[in-house]
């Protein structure tokens, strides 16, 4: 019986089933690694809003394989203070305080005294009510040096009831005693903001990745006489280079709003210590509004628009070797009997594949975010002391300060967001996302110290002039969401990490008071120079102010009626409007009308 030349047969016959494993193994390494070659991420564009903030808007481009990489839900700011552009601006109260520029500190004489001067409320004989309405008008118009950050005029302006008192003078323990209880607006949030922004994105992505398997395997094959055991050994380096070119740009129109008055119940007493002299104390009880419409709520809009555009080259190489190795034997028919067949070694040849793809897709998309902050149950107490002293006829002076307190409050967060995606033509939507998502915490107000320092001056009976001098120590101002750190309202960054300084303001103001045969009429006016608070230095304002009055019948039942126009300017200010726009800036004109009106009883 002749050997069977089953060596080299068999051999192949165990080659044959190799390579097919040896070719599988190569497409699945290829199919892992041009996954992780290609894996894409949505575009990404930043709107930087007031107050620090800023909107990270994700949208659709068209992946290196073809699919559409979509969106996730924006990263919404974090929570914020509703205040934009500088603290929310105390307000003044009364009409003819405000027509000498507020001045009024040494004054104080009618039943206003109490948000001005507590002390001063000595000084009214008979049992009085005031009311006091405002009205007030802003155009600010903005510069910005960025082109691509347009921003033009806002007008914004409100109408309130601003102030409200009824005051009751007695005796007790032989001295006069005033009491008077109040109503009055402490802070004003309005304002407005608008601006259009082109922003483009181009990035060119380059990812090599690389990845080795190697798999063993043994497999036992019987033909006729003979039996062989085959193991394989194999490696395959796969190589997935991506190159990609995402140009995406995007048109946004901004606006943002924002409205709300903090009211604050102030009941007062005042004292006479001696006739020349007395003080007096108000305690403030801050809350939200108790007027309808006048919740403290700041809303943010963009709604933008765009086109993507993907260029992208893939090219993937696959390389496997291998060695092989054999041992067998070879049945005989007796007397030979079983003869091992010597073992063997080998090397597969080298295999290796090329596959590059190239892929060009435009998209267009729209979309619009929207954010709504509330804030509720806002409630805080201090307290407002303030002194008289009459040095002479014609002298007189004016103390007071207001203690800095802390607002607690509710904070209720609602963002929405909804992205469509099309193709170039706008024939066919690709997809759409939308999210919604809703957050209340509860936060807090530091509110600052504020004190000033008043005279008067007293030519004659008809003429007075007065000055005042103030600070509000706006460095303490402060914002913080419960649990989390405490933030700068201006810009919200951390507290501390921004200079904020505190800020001064003089004011002077002249009242000639013209007696006619029926009634009296003062002529008014006044000049002011303050600052408000602003990132690195604070920015200033001026002011003029204009007001007059009528007084109608006699005591008991008169009723004096004042009116008072204010005219505030500010050039080049609120600079940190929008953080991280530098070159911007802002005119301020704002416009402002009180009405009051007391009546003696």
């Amino acid at each position: 019986m002749k050997r069977p030349h089953g060596r080299c047969e068999r051999r192949d016959a165990g080659q044959a089933p190799a390579r097919r494993r040896l070719a599988c193994l190569a497409a699945l390494c290829a199919a892992a690694v041009l996954s992780a070659a290609t894996r894409a991420y949505a575009e990404k564009f930043t709107i930087v809003v007031p107050g620090g903030g800023s909107i990270v808007v994700e949208i659709s481009h068209v992946g290196p394989s073809g699919d559409l990489v979509t969106p996730s839900a924006p990263e919404t700011p974090a929570f914020g203070p509703p205040t934009i552009f500088s603290a929310p601006l105390p307000s003044g109260s009364g009409a003819r305080a405000l027509g000498i520029a507020g001045a009024f500190t040494a004054i104080a004489d009618d039943a206003t005294a109490a948000s001005w001067n507590p002390g001063g409320l000595i000084q009214l004989e008979r049992p009085e009510a005031s009311a006091v309405f405002r009205a007030g008008h802003e155009q600010d118009r903005h510069r910005s040096a960025d082109e691509s950050f347009q921003v033009g005029d806002d007008s914004f302006g409100n109408v309130s009831l601003n102030y409200f008192s009824g005051v009751l003078p007695f005796r007790a323990a032989g001295r006069n005693c005033v009491f008077s209880a109040n109503y009055q607006e402490a802070y004003d949030f309005t304002q407005q903001f608008t601006a259009d922004l082109t922003e483009t994105s181009a990035r060119h992505v380059q990812r090599t990745v690389t990845r080795t398997d190697t798999e063993t395997k043994t497999e036992h094959y019987a033909d006729g006489g003979v039996e062989l055991d085959v193991t394989s050994r194999l490696t395959t380096r796969t190589t997935s280079a991506l190159s990609q070119m995402l140009d995406a740009n995007m048109v946004t129109a901004l606006e943002f709003e924002q409205e709300g008055i903090i009211d604050a119940l102030s009941p007062a007493l005042a004292v006479e210590i001696t006739p020349k002299f007395a003080v007096g104390a108000a305690v403030n009880f801050y809350q939200n509004s108790i007027l309808p419409g006048r919740a403290i709520e700041s809303r943010t809009q963009a709604r933008y628009s765009g086109e993507s555009s993907s260029r992208a080259r893939l090219a993937t190489e696959r390389m496997t070797s291998g060695t092989y190795s054999y041992t067998g034997v070879v049945h005989w028919a007796p007397p030979v009997g079983d003869r091992p067949i010597a073992p063997a070694e080998g090397v597969y040849p080298d295999f290796s594949d090329t596959v590059s793809s190239a892929s060009q897709d435009d998209t267009v998309f729209d979309g619009t975010y929207s954010e709504k902050n509330e804030y509720d149950r806002l409630n805080g107490i201090n307290a407002t002391f303030g002194a008289m002293w009459t040095v002479s006829r014609q002298l007189g002076l004016g103390f007071t300060i207001d203690l800095p307190w802390t607002a607690g409050l509710r904070q209720k967060r609602t963002v929405k967001n909804t992205v469509t995606t099309y193709d170039k033509t706008r024939s066919r939507v690709l997809d759409v996302t939308e999210s919604t998502e809703t957050r209340a915490e509860d936060a807090e107000f530091e509110f600052p110290l504020y004190w000033a320092l008043g005279m008067v001056w007293r030519w004659n009976d008809r003429l007075y002039s007065s000055l005042d001098l103030s600070q509000t120590a706006w460095s303490q101002f402060a914002y913080q969401v419960d649990g989390e750190q405490k933030l700068n309202p201006l810009d919200g960054s951390p507290y501390r990490e921004s200079d904020v300084d505190d800020c001064w303001a003089v004011r002077a103001g002249l009242e000639y008071l013209l007696v006619l045969a029926a009634t009296e009429i003062p002529l008014r006016g006044g000049l002011s120079w303050e600052q408000r608070p602003a990132i690195g230095s604070p920015d200033p304002y001026y002011g003029l102010s204009l007001g007059t009055g009528v007084s109608i019948g006699k005591d008991p039942g008169k009723l004096i009626l004042d009116l008072a126009y204010l005219y505030t300017q500010g050039d080049d200010v609120l600079g940190s409007l929008v953080p991280g726009q530098d070159g911007m800036s802002t005119d301020v004109r704002k416009h402002e009308v009180y009405l009051s009106g007391i009546w003696h009883f």
